[in-house]
């Protein structure tokens, strides 16, 4: 990074502001250049291969994954269902248990919500409670194993299946009859790429860029850490900091983003993984008095997100339909209830949404739980006749 002064009346403020980039994980922007070593040629041909992925993202979608039919169809008419979240107040997490709702009313069952509120004891506290309250089945989202290892093993030893959804499997534990593993981490590490691919695309060979590392599960880790190298990769002469943070401290975030802004003052691109935190990381953009500067890429597509982008505050946000989400994790849950293999899945299913295609959408609450936004519901018959289920 060049050389800046500073005066003597904002050395202390940026010095405490270098030490939390440092506390941070943050990285600077020219090192990481160095680093690189790519040449322009390189990073040319990588934003042209960015521009034609984003291109066909712009899209509405037309087009699902197929799904292979269950070996037998289970009966949940009747069954209750409990869904536990990692934390219920994201939109894009609550979004995805709304989805399961409406699958499993679409097979004659009902599913409650538990709000796993981000820590291990709720976590477990709701799989205790499920257990207790005759739950037939149980289904997790973005919840690692390792988080709550006991409750998830009290759980299935009381002969409840347990799908641990939207994870790959830790703390040495592997799917059983019981309890299985839906893993959709190929899925999410695609749509960070596809964060990075549309910074460059709009941003080209002038991009430098702030990325923000999501560390609440591996999922996110894994997928941010995923991001980073690809844009790395496309761009290696572009610029790139990144900076930690996870939903337990985000009231440090708006400092973080200040502080990084303060060490790689030629930051033009934010990458923010979901769009619940765009909001607090504008803000550390609007304490550095560098908003201006700076395009806003992030992804989940909520409805605040997509009114953001309307409105010309955000470049960006890459989604996919919760709905349809919510009806691929009941899909993990049914193989595990026909006995079937709990299938991975890393077919990405994914809008871009930018300033040229949101103005027809609208942009309600009731909206956002619905696949609209993006295309239509056929998804749906596509999942009752794999599950051997009567069409609607």
């Amino acid at each position: 990074m060049s050389p800046h002064r500073h005066t003597a009346r904002r050395g202390a403020a940026l010095l405490a502001s270098a030490a939390l980039v440092s506390m941070l994980g943050a990285c600077a922007q020219d090192s990481v250049k160095a680093e690189t070593g790519g040449s322009a040629e390189d990073s040319a041909s990588g934003i042209a291969q960015a521009k034609e992925a984003v291109e066909a993202l712009r899209a509405a979608v037309t087009e699902y994954p197929e799904e292979p039919a269950l070996s037998s169809t289970p009966d949940l008419a009747g069954k209750k269902v409990t869904v536990i979240p990692l934390g219920d107040n994201i939109p894009v997490i609550h979004g995805v248990a709304v989805g399961i709702q409406d699958a499993m009313e679409a097979v004659g069952a009902t599913a409650t919500i538990c709000d796993g509120k981000f820590t291990p004891t709720a976590v477990a506290d709701c799989l205790k409670q499920a257990g207790d309250q005759g739950a037939d089945a149980v289904v997790s989202l973005f919840i690692d194993y390792a988080m709550a290892g006991t409750a998830f093993d009290a759980l299935a030893d009381r002969g409840v299946p347990v799908l641990i959804g939207g994870v790959e499997p830790t703390g040495g534990r592997e799917s059983d009859e019981t309890l299985a593993f839906y893993d959709n981490t190929g899925r999410v590490g695609k749509l960070y790429d596809a964060m990075s691919m549309s910074a460059l695309a709009q941003g080209g060979e002038d991009t430098n860029v702030l990325w923000l590392r999501l560390m609440d599960s591996t999922t996110t880790r894994e997928a941010s850490e995923q991001g980073v190298a690809t844009f790395e990769e496309l761009c290696p002469t572009c610029g790139i900091a990144t900076a930690d943070f996870t939903t337990a401290n985000l009231d440090k975030l708006p400092s973080a983003v200040s502080a990084a802004m303060v060490a790689n003052p030629d930051t033009n691109t934010l990458i923010v993984p979901v769009d619940s935190f765009v909001p607090p990381a504008m803000q550390g953009l609007q304490s550095s008095g560098k908003a201006d500067q700076v395009r806003v890429f992030s992804s989940s597509s909520d409805l605040a997100g997509l009114q953001r982008v309307r409105d010309g505050q955000q470049a960006s946000d890459l989604g996919t339909p919760v709905i349809y989400e919510g009806w691929k994790y009941a899909n993990g849950l049914m193989q595990l209830l026909a006995g079937d293999e709990v299938r991975p899945a890393d077919a990405m299913v994914t809008r871009d949404f930018v300033a040229d295609n949101v103005g027809d959408l609208e942009l309600t609450d009731d909206a956002y739980f619905t696949p609209d936004w993006f295309g239509d519901d056929r998804f749906k018959d596509a999942f009752l006749e794999a599950w051997g289920v009567e069409q609607r």
